[in-house]
């Protein structure tokens, strides 16, 4: 619950910087109207590079009704909470600016490092009577990823737009540490260990705002839609012990634009290679 939280609250501070970036550039930009994003990035290089450092968050959020196992070889537990934890996300990667009219505005690629870090505490019963209390497991996963994304920008000008993304991601977990002090039968209620191989398709919401002269900060939250690999009847959570969680990704998109050496001319025609078809 508190994860979910912390994901309203980090969407509510995107919404709510990008209208204070806003009335700040009308306050301070007299009634100059800013420059269009299309105008704008016209004159600029295509493709560029980005990079995006953020936290990893692992909570409950399932879509699809899961059933937990909590029972085992006699054995019952009771006051399970589970847990959602902080890890690292750092990404690096390039951009490919395709249209600023059309559907799809630009697509990136890149790869990144993922950690992801869970947890769950319960206690034990046998015949309604306590055997044990504050048994701990917790889940832990350092990951290399690529991943694939076509963006969609509404873009109130130059300073400051919107962003919706649809994605693919494979990750391989090359380590993977998962821990349990309960050393009872009733582990054998616990789900198979995640698999280290994750294919998976995404959705990201972002709001960018320019924060240099040619340098953007995108601060985006990002979920899994479907699990690919490994396939789990349309689910987009990872198992672990008895719990289900989902990898939420929030981070910061820094990306540059650059100049061409040689300046693009416009014909104004947009049949043409030049008529400013972006």
């Amino acid at each position: 619950m508190k994860a979910f939280k912390i994901i309203i609250i980090v969407t509510l501070s995107l919404s709510f910087g990008s209208l204070t970036s806003l009335s700040q550039f009308k306050k301070y930009g007299g009634k100059k109207k800013p420059e269009k994003m299309r105008s704008f990035v016209q004159s600029m290089d295509y493709q560029g590079w980005y990079f995006s450092p953020g936290i990893t968050l692992t909570p409950k959020m399932n879509i699809f009704k899961y059933e937990l196992t909590l029972t085992a070889n006699g054995l019952t537990a009771v006051n399970l909470q589970q847990q959602s934890k902080v890890g690292l996300y750092l990404e690096v990667g390039r951009y490919n600016l395709l249209s600023t009219t059309k559907l799809i505005s630009y697509i990136d690629y890149g790869i990144a490092y993922k950690m992801l870090r869970a947890g769950q505490t319960y206690d034990l019963e046998q015949n309604g009577v306590s055997i044990g209390t504050s048994y701990t497991q917790s889940f832990q996963s350092h990951a290399g990823l690529a991943h694939f994304n076509a963006n969609n920008v509404l873009a109130i000008n130059k300073n400051i737009f919107f962003q919706n993304t649809l994605g693919a991601n494979v990750d391989y977990q090359f380590s993977q540490k998962i821990e349990s002090t309960d050393n009872t039968g009733f582990t054998e209620s616990y789900q198979e260990n995640p698999s280290k191989l994750v294919a998976q398709l995404h959705y990201k919401f972002g709001i960018g705002v320019r924060i240099g002269k040619q340098l953007y900060a995108i601060p985006s939250v990002e979920v899994p839609l479907l699990n690919g690999w490994q396939w789990e009847n349309g689910r987009s959570t990872f198992g672990a012990f008895n719990s289900r969680y989902r990898p939420v990704v929030i981070s910061i998109r820094f990306a540059w634009l650059t100049t061409p050496d040689c300046p693009r001319v416009w014909d104004n025609d947009s049949s043409t290679e030049n008529g400013g078809g972006m």
